[in-house]
């Protein structure tokens, strides 16, 4: 089926960043010849592959706006990874791929979302700006770098810790510095958080009180989060020394969605 609420959009117009291996000549002639589709992603449950029919084979899906959740389950257990701007995934089964272990991968949309296709017609026509390449494979990498941070504090022992780790990590893309600490502001449920952490949501409900008690961190009214003191040094993960200041914290993204 052909979704409604797609249509055609001009890729460097709303994903500047890609450009930025670019000259400005060579980037405004990219920017007038690279179309694609985009499609808008109402929030709530996402089944992707009846939204990717007609055009050219579908190789990926580029974030351009909102949040969207991954989860993987494997024998009842829940694994949640959150994607937002700038972010390249693959959203449909690979029917390639041989599957020994049974999980089930759900996808779901935090806000309203839009994602821009990228196909073999697209990337037919960008072979003459590898350098545009460079920058996807770049946001490729970045997101498994991400992936394997997020699995490290779901090593963390305590779940209070892995949750205030895993604030300040989106922090890092999301945060931005308010009177008093850092603002966060995703709303996220705490099924959510609890696949991030690789926690029960009960045992996370807890963990945010036990962090909200000890000042760590501020619920704010519209479901954001502000962050206390500073990041947690290398090493006080986990120790009695977990809740010490550290360095004085210096945001390397700043950017919320709405």
């Amino acid at each position: 089926m052909r979704d409604p609420h797609s249509g055609s959009i001009q890729l460097l117009k709303v994903d500047p960043e890609l450009a930025r291996g670019l000259d400005v000549p060579r980037a405004r002639e990219a920017a007038e010849r690279l179309y694609t589709r985009a499609i808008d992603v109402p929030r709530g449950r996402w089944t992707p592959a009846p939204w990717l029919t007609g055009g050219s084979q579908p190789i990926g899906l580029l974030v351009l706006e909102g949040l969207l959740v991954r989860e993987a389950t494997v024998s009842n257990h829940p694994c949640a990874e959150l994607l937002g701007p700038g972010d390249l995934l693959r959203a449909w089964e690979d029917g390639d791929a041989e599957e020994l272990l049974p999980r089930r991968i759900d996808w779901a949309a935090a806000t309203s979302a839009r994602v821009a296709i990228v196909d073999q017609a697209l990337a037919v026509r960008m072979a003459q700006w590898p350098e545009i390449f460079a920058a996807l494979m770049d946001r490729a990498a970045r997101r498994a770098e991400r992936l394997v941070v997020t699995q490290a504090i779901a090593h963390i022992t305590r779940v209070d810790e892995r949750l205030l780790a895993l604030l300040w990590l989106l922090a890092e893309r999301w945060g931005r510095v308010v009177p008093g600490g850092v603002l966060v502001s995703l709303r996220l449920p705490h099924r959510t958080l609890a696949g991030m952490v690789g926690a029960r949501r009960p045992s996370v409900t807890t963990a945010l009180g036990q962090l909200m008690a000890r000042g760590a961190i501020e619920r704010r009214p519209d479901g954001g989060w502000v962050l206390r003191d500073d990041p947690p040094a290398e090493g006080r993960l986990g120790t009695d020394e977990a809740t010490t200041p550290a360095v004085p914290f210096e945001p390397r993204r700043v950017g919320v969605p709405t």
